[in-house]
């Protein structure tokens, strides 16, 4: 007995056909010449993918301007085509009709009919997965850029950060300065009151330095009790800059209570303003030095200065604080 067809081959094909229109995933039928394929038939969540009409795009080549599908790697896979006589799971970009890049998988299978070679395309949109896959990855890189105890910016944050900052062009109405800042008498609490009492001696001081800077200055925390300020500052405000990180400091450092008993925590400060020249190391150095010049003066509180527009008011400063600069 010879088997027989469950299905007619004609009721096969219109079967088929119905699922290549209705399917939700993308499908998509061209030529197979490298150079001059063009559509012959594609379905409705390829147009919908697409944001496409089929009758701006019936008989048109794939390479042409604003077709969806135009990639530097199209020759390759038309090339394992040849070869092989399918791809899957290829990385490949749509265009939009309104210019957005789709992130797409297409797998193809090249088929002869009647000596014709026609290519049939599976296209998924992978845009969800690749926007949440980005997300992670920006989330993970956000975390490694953060200090988990004070929830500011650490070192390798803050060094992003300036460069980028110092890659900005200048506009002439503002002046960048850095502010770096190592905490006077912090050893002491870690030593007497223990590590606990000091990590929240360090998120205080973090939290106040929220409070009494603008939303737009960038705080990080770059070492232990170290944490650096970078700020815009406009040129007619830079003469009382100092006034105000002064002000901003007496509220900053002022004693922290603890587990019942009284963290006493000062500061060193030193304050750098961006140079034409500067490097995000140079600018960072200077910042550094100066916080050095500012702690050996052995203040609870001292704020160091220096430079062609400052070095005047940073000299008052210290002769009020009685203390030489080196």
């Amino acid at each position: 007995m010879e088997d027989k067809e469950i299905i007619e081959p004609s009721v096969l094909a219109s079967m088929l056909m119905r699922l290549f229109e209705f399917a939700p995933i993308a499908m998509a039928i061209t030529t197979s010449d490298t150079k001059t394929s063009s559509y012959a038939k594609v379905n409705d969540a390829y147009l919908k993918l697409t944001g496409l009409r089929w009758e701006d795009i019936c008989g048109k080549r794939l390479i042409s301007k604003g077709s969806a599908i135009d990639s530097p790697a199209r020759d390759r896979r038309h090339r394992l085509l040849a070869e092989e006589g399918s791809y899957v799971l290829e990385e490949v970009d749509i265009r939009h009709a309104d210019g957005t890049i789709i992130p797409t998988l297409i797998s193809a299978q090249r088929t002869v009919i009647d000596g014709v070679s026609f290519d049939v395309e599976v296209i998924l949109d992978v845009s969800t997965r690749v926007r949440h896959q980005r997300e992670m990855e920006l989330a993970l890189l956000e975390s490694a850029r953060t200090d988990f105890l004070t929830g500011l910016p650490n070192r390798a944050g803050f060094e992003v950060e300036v460069t980028e900052r110092l890659s900005l062009e200048r506009t002439g109405t503002s002046d960048l300065a850095l502010v770096y800042i190592d905490l006077n008498g912090f050893k002491p609490v870690n030593d007497t009151m223990g590590h606990a009492a000091g990590d929240e001696v360090l998120k205080t001081i973090a939290s106040r330095l929220r409070e009494n800077f603008r939303s737009g200055d960038y705080i990080a925390r770059v070492g232990g009790d170290e944490f650096v300020i970078l700020l815009d500052v406009e040129t007619p405000k830079m003469a009382g800059l100092l006034h105000d990180l002064e002000v901003a400091a007496e509220r900053i450092f002022k004693p922290i209570a603890v587990e019942g008993l009284v963290a006493d925590v000062g500061a060193a400060v030193g304050v750098a303003f961006l140079q034409p020249d500067d490097t995000s190391v140079s600018f960072t150095k200077r910042a550094d030095s100066y916080m050095y010049i500012a702690k050996s003066t052995r203040q609870r509180i001292a704020i160091v200065a220096l430079g062609a527009a400052m070095s005047e008011m940073a000299t008052a400063v210290l002769a009020e604080r009685r203390s030489d600069v080196a």
